[in-house]
């Protein structure tokens, strides 16, 4: 697995001045920015370049009930994507640095038969929730929501299909299969797999309904993860709310919930030295929850009753086509008995996308 890092950092130098498009490394990019819309096309020379993409996050973190700091390397993510084909694309993103170790995070082959058809094979997110689909980049908070943190944060081997159309009320809907023993038991037959599916609907301009629906299964328990997700765009103004309800299969545990919503309004300012500044607000909450892993004691972890209001300030001194910036973000933790996750933090991130 190593063996990858130094490769992918020479494809990187050697490929990055003759690429002519740069491409987003979120998992949601629309299907018909990949792949040509002449269908059964032999690409040429120029078409079949790789497109690179890295983004490098990182912040200092100040704890300002217990007077405590550090700095940390959020994200080194590397990863190079293309066409060799007009029905054949394909993807490998990696992170080298989160959490303090390599992590792959998208690695696949994807077929697109005819128009708006997709079929994926290899290691991806699940895709369910709207947060957890995004790339570090395009997040509009430094720390993810506690609904993505604890609920959605599923990563593994397997296939997923999906439908796009763009005519009249433009929808996407995904299913998909997945193993439930990590990237580093891939090789292994599973007795359960986890299963996947969602639909996104765009009833009008700058509005979008997401349905979601998972069933996850790590040990005995299996988890059933149902999500609404709303967003809407109006000029500068992003508004976004989504909410699951998560039931498990062994009737004695109580159902999970979780909340998050916020609104951002981007300011256009188009000066060479600065191109939007955003303000930000959100509030998040998330009840007991339990991640169906069983450990050694043979009892169920449950993390605790937590909710939180973070405020952000981002500047974008370039935002398009790629994207730097700072971001200032304040957390305020609400205290609940026997919480550990009661200490108010401001953040500063440095944000660097090609």
């Amino acid at each position: 697995m190593k063996n990858i890092i130094p490769v992918l950092f020479c494809l990187l130098l050697s490929q990055i001045p003759s690429a002519s498009a740069q491409v987003a490394d979120t998992l949601s990019a629309r299907t018909d920015t990949l792949v040509p819309q002449r269908w059964a096309h032999k690409l040429s020379r120029q078409e079949m370049i790789p497109r690179f993409t890295a983004t490098v996050l990182g912040r200092y973190e100040y704890n300002t009930q217990q007077n405590l700091h550090h700095f940390e390397l959020r994200h080194t993510r590397i990863g190079v994507s293309g066409d060799l084909h007009s029905m054949f694309s394909y993807m490998a993103l990696v992170d080298l640095t989160y959490g303090g170790k390599f992590s792959p995070v998208a690695i696949f082959a994807k077929f697109k038969p005819v128009k708006g058809l997709s079929f994926l094979i290899g290691y991806d997110k699940m895709p369910f929730s709207n947060e957890n689909l995004l790339s570090p980049w395009q997040y509009y908070f430094s720390d993810k929501s506690f609904l993505t943190q604890r609920l959605t944060a599923w990563s593994d081997v397997g296939g997923v299909v999906e439908y796009r159309w763009d005519e009249t009320v433009p929808f996407s809907i995904k299913a998909g299969v997945f193993n439930s023993g990590g990237f580093s038991k891939q090789m292994q037959f599973q007795k359960s797999l986890n299963y996947v599916a969602r639909g996104a609907f765009r009833f009008f301009k700058g509005f979008e309904l997401t349905l979601n629906y998972a069933a996850v299964k790590y040990e005995t328990v299996r988890m059933h993860n149902f999500d609404v997700g709303l967003m809407y765009d109006y000029g500068g103004l992003h508004l976004d709310a989504e909410y699951i309800y998560k039931a498990y299969s062994d009737k004695s545990f109580q159902p999970t919930h979780a909340f998050e919503g916020f609104a951002c309004y981007t300011f256009r300012i188009g000066r060479p030295w600065l191109d939007d500044i955003s303000l930000a607000l959100r509030y998040d909450a998330i009840t007991p929850n339990c991640n169906g892993m069983l450990p050694d004691s043979g009892d169920y972890e449950w993390s605790d009753y937590r909710q939180r209001i973070t405020a952000g300030f981002t500047m974008y001194f370039i935002s398009r086509p790629v994207r730097t910036g700072i971001r200032i973000n304040y957390e305020k933790f609400f205290v609940h008995a026997g919480s550990p996750y009661k200490d108010d933090r401001l953040i500063l991130e440095l944000i660097v996308h090609y």
